[in-house]
C-alpha cells in the first residue's frame, strides 16, 4: 500500500511539475511571485498567507495556527459536503462516508469537543453517535475558520479542544461588482449515485437595507464503493434553506437577521455511519432537521474603544426514527452574547464580554420521556497586544457558572475558571516562532439523547477539564510556505455516560507550498496518536472523543491558464497503514490513496457563466477516511466513500 501511496504522490508531482511550468511560462511578465496576502485572479486562490478578510482579529498571536477557508475557496472547490470544505489539510480530517454520517476532528478529536458556532450561535446538539453532529450545507458559507487546540477566551464556552467558526454569506459576498440585485442559480449531476442538486438564491441591497434567500435540494440513488457495490442508505435527499435581513448604518453599524434549516429524510444504514453488521445490510428511516436561527449587531470595522457585539440564537437538531422504538431526539441550544472590543492601537485589542447557554436535550419514545439540561453563564477577556515590532501576544480567561440537570432531576452546580497564552516571535523576515497553552473548564455536558438511561446514577461524575500544548514555526516569502508544529491536547474527566475517562491526542503537522501569479500547490502531513486512561484505543472506545487517524496525507495544486478562461486543479487524499488499533489486539489498516481532479471554464465575455467538469476517486480506490468507525472490526463492514465519480456542473449568475 505504501508503493501504491508513493505512486500516487509521484503522479501528483509530476503533475505540480508540469502546471508549475506552466504558470512560470504565463508569469513572464513579471507577475509571478506574490509575497503577502490571498490574491485572486478569476477563481483561484493565490495563497501565501491565510484567507483573513472576515475576521478582525486575523493577525494576533491566538491566530498563528488557525485554519482558514474564505469565500473564494469555497466557490473555487464547490464543497458538496464537509467533507469536501476542509478536503486539502491533513490536519482536518472528516469520516463518516455520507453527509448525514459525517463528524469533523481536528487534530484527532471530535468537533463534540470543540466550540462550534455558525453566525456566533453555538452548535454540538448531540443526539445520536452514529450520525452527524453539525451537517451543514457549504455552498453559502462566507467563511470557515479552525482554532485547533489553544483557543481563545472569545471563543466561548467549551473549547475544550479548539473552535470551528462558521460563517454565512452576505448580500454583498454574492453581487457581481457594484450591483444592487443579483442572483444564480447552480445545476448538477454527479454519475456515481446518479445525483442530480439544484441551488439557486436571489438577493439584492437598498439604502443599507440586504435580502438573501437560497434553496438547495440534492436526490440520487445510492452510491457505490470502487469495489462497485451500491451501498444501501447512501443516497442523497437533502432540502437545504437560508434567508438573511440585514440593515447597515452609514456609520458602520450592522443589524442583521438569519434563520436556516436543513432537512434529510430518507432511508439510511441502521446505523447511519456503519455499511453493515454481522455482514447485514438493513436501513431504516431517519427523518432529520437541522435548525439555526440568529440576531447579529455589530460594527463591521474595529475603531476606537467602542466596538460592540450582540448576538442572540437558537440551534437546534430534531431526529425522527420509527424503526424499532418510533423514537424523537431534540436538541437545542439558546446563545445569548454581548461584548465590546476595545481597540487601544493598531495591532492592540481587548475584547470583554458575558455570554449564556441554555442547552437541553429529551427523548421520546412509547412510554419514555427523559430529559437532561444545563445553564452555563459566563464572562471573559482576551487581550491581543504587539509589545514591539517582532512580537505578538495574546492572553485571557474566562470564568463560568455550570449548572446540570440530569434525567432523574439530579443537579451538579460547578463553577471553573479557564486560561490561555499565546505568543508569536519573527525571527527573521518571514521567519517566526510560536506557542500557546490553554486549560479550560468544560462543566458537565449532556449525553447524546438516543443512549439515555432513566436509572442513572450522577453522584460521581464530575466536570471535565483540558489541557493544551501547541508550539510550531512558520516561513512565509516570495511565494513559498512551510510550516510546522507540535501538539498535545488532554482531557480529564471527560463526560462517558455517568462516568469519567482522561485521555489525550498529540502529534506533530507540516505543510508546504508555493504560489504564483494564477495557481497554487501545497502539501501537508499529520501525524496523530491518542491514549485512553480506561483501556485499549478502540473505535468505540472513541465514541464522541476522537478518532485514531494516525498519518495523513493532503495534496492539491491548481491553476488558471487566463488566455483560454480555463482553470485545472487536482488534490490527493492518502494515509499510510495505520496500526493504532494494535492496543486492543486489532490488525493493522491498511493505507489508501485518492486522487480528484477539475477542471473549470469561465469565458470572460460571458462571466456570468461557468462550467465545471470533476472527477473524484480517479483510481476507483475501495477505502474508508481514516475518521470512519469501526474500520478494526471484522464484524463491521465500514462506511466506505464513494468510487469513481464525475460530476458536471453549470452556474448561470445575475
Amino acid at each position: 500500500m505504501l508503493d501504491r501511496v508513493r505512486l500516487s504522490l509521484l503522479l501528483t508531482g509530476t503533475l505540480l511539475q508540469s502546471v508549475m511550468l506552466a504558470g512560470v511560462a504565463e508569469a513572464q511578465d513579471g507577475t509571478g511571485g506574490l509575497s503577502q496576502g490571498a490574491t485572486v485572479l478569476d477563481d483561484v486562490v493565490v495563497e501565501t498567507e491565510k484567507a483573513t478578510q472576515s475576521d478582525e482579529h486575523a493577525e494576533s498571536a491566538d491566530r498563528a495556527l488557525s485554519e482558514y477557508i474564505d469565500r473564494s475557496e469555497i466557490e473555487r472547490t464547490q464543497p458538496q459536503s464537509t467533507r469536501d470544505l476542509f478536503a486539502g489539510n491533513a490536519a482536518i480530517t472528516v469520516g463518516g462516508g455520507h453527509s448525514i454520517a459525517q463528524k469533523v476532528y481536528v487534530n484527532g478529536v471530535d468537533e463534540n469537543n470543540l466550540s462550534v458556532s455558525i453566525d456566533g450561535v453555538k452548535q454540538g446538539n448531540r443526539v445520536f453517535h452514529h450520525t452527524s453532529t453539525n451537517h451543514i450545507d457549504p455552498e453559502l458559507l462566507k467563511a470557515a475558520r479552525v482554532d485547533p487546540g489553544v483557543a481563545p477566551a472569545d471563543a466561548g464556552f467549551g473549547a475544550l479542544g479548539g473552535s470551528i467558526v462558521y460563517e454565512t454569506v452576505d448580500v454583498p459576498d454574492l453581487l457581481l461588482h457594484d450591483r444592487n440585485f443579483g442572483a444564480f442559480s447552480t445545476t448538477a449531476y454527479e454519475t456515481n449515485g446518479s445525483t442530480f442538486s439544484e441551488s439557486a438564491a436571489a438577493y439584492g441591497r437598498h439604502e443599507g437595507f440586504e435580502l438573501l434567500g437560497y434553496a438547495k435540494f440534492a436526490k440520487g440513488d445510492d452510491y457505490e464503493d470502487g469495489n462497485g457495490f451500491a451501498i444501501p442508505g447512501t443516497g442523497a435527499d437533502s432540502l437545504s434553506l437560508l434567508g438573511k435581513i440585514a440593515y447597515e448604518t452609514q456609520s458602520g453599524y450592522r443589524f442583521e437577521l438569519k434563520g436556516q434549516q436543513l432537512t434529510d429524510d430518507s432511508m439510511r444504514p441502521y446505523r447511519a455511519n456503519l455499511a453493515a453488521l454481522r455482514g447485514a445490510f438493513t436501513t431504516r428511516q431517519y427523518d432529520i432537521t437541522r435548525r439555526n436561527f440568529s440576531f447579529n449587531f455589530g460594527k463591521e470595522d474595529l475603531e476606537g474603544y467602542w466596538n460592540p457585539k450582540v448576538v442572540v440564537g437558537y440551534s437546534e437538531n430534531d431526529y425522527s426514527i420509527p424503526v424499532p422504538y418510533n423514537s424523537e431526539s431534540t436538541a437545542g441550544t439558546w446563545t445569548a452574547k454581548v461584548e465590546n472590543v476595545f481597540k487601544l492601537s493598531e495591532g492592540n485589542t481587548i475584547t470583554a464580554g458575558l455570554d449564556l447557554l441554555s442547552e437541553q436535550a429529551e427523548y421520546v419514545g412509547p412510554g419514555q420521556f427523559y430529559e437532561e439540561s444545563s445553564q452555563n453563564y459566563g464572562a471573559y477577556v482576551q487581550a491581543r497586544l504587539q509589545p514591539f515590532d517582532r512580537l505578538k501576544v495574546s492572553f485571557g480567561g474566562r470564568a463560568d457558572s455550570n449548572n446540570f440537570e440530569g434525567i432523574d432531576g439530579t443537579e451538579l452546580d460547578n463553577f471553573g475558571l479557564s486560561g490561555n497564552a499565546y505568543g508569536e516571535f519573527m525571527l527573521l523576515d518571514g521567519l517566526s516562532i510560536n506557542a500557546g497553552y490553554s486549560n479550560v473548564f468544560g462543566g458537565t455536558d449532556l449525553e447524546e439523547t438516543f443512549v439515555f438511561v432513566p436509572t442513572w446514577n450522577y453522584a460521581n461524575l464530575d466536570p471535565v477539564r483540558s489541557d493544551n500544548v501547541t508550539a510550531g514555526v512558520k516561513f512565509e516569502r516570495n511565494g513559498w510556505f512551510a510550516e510546522g508544529n507540535v501538539f498535545n491536547t488532554r482531557f480529564f474527566d471527560y463526560r462517558e455516560n455517568v462516568s469519567n475517562v482522561d485521555f489525550s491526542s498529540y502529534g506533530f503537522n507540516l505543510a508546504a507550498g508555493y504560489s504564483w501569479a494564477d495557481g497554487f500547490a501545497r502539501v501537508s502531513f499529520s501525524d496523530t496518536k491518542q491514549t485512553l486512561s480506561n483501556g485499549a484505543v478502540s473505535s468505540y472506545a472513541l465514541i464522541n472523543i476522537g478518532a485514531a487517524v494516525g498519518q495523513v496525507i493532503s495534496a492539491e495544486i491548481a491553476h488558471t491558464f487566463q488566455k483560454i478562461d480555463l482553470t485545472i486543479g487536482a488534490s490527493l487524499d492518502a494515509a499510510l497503514e495505520n496500526d493504532a488499533f494494535a492496543s486492543s489486539g486489532s490488525e493493522p489498516i491498511a493505507g489508501f490513496a485518492v486522487v480528484n481532479a477539475y477542471a473549470e471554464y469561465k469565458p470572460k465575455q460571458f462571466e456570468a457563466l461557468s462550467l465545471r467538469l470533476g472527477v473524484d476517486n480517479i483510481f476507483d480506490e475501495t477505502y474508508a477516511d481514516r475518521a470512519t468507525y469501526g474500520q478494526e472490526y471484522a464484524t463491521i463492514t465500514p462506511m466506505y466513500e464513494p468510487g469513481r465519480s464525475f460530476r458536471l456542473s453549470g452556474t448561470l449568475r445575475y
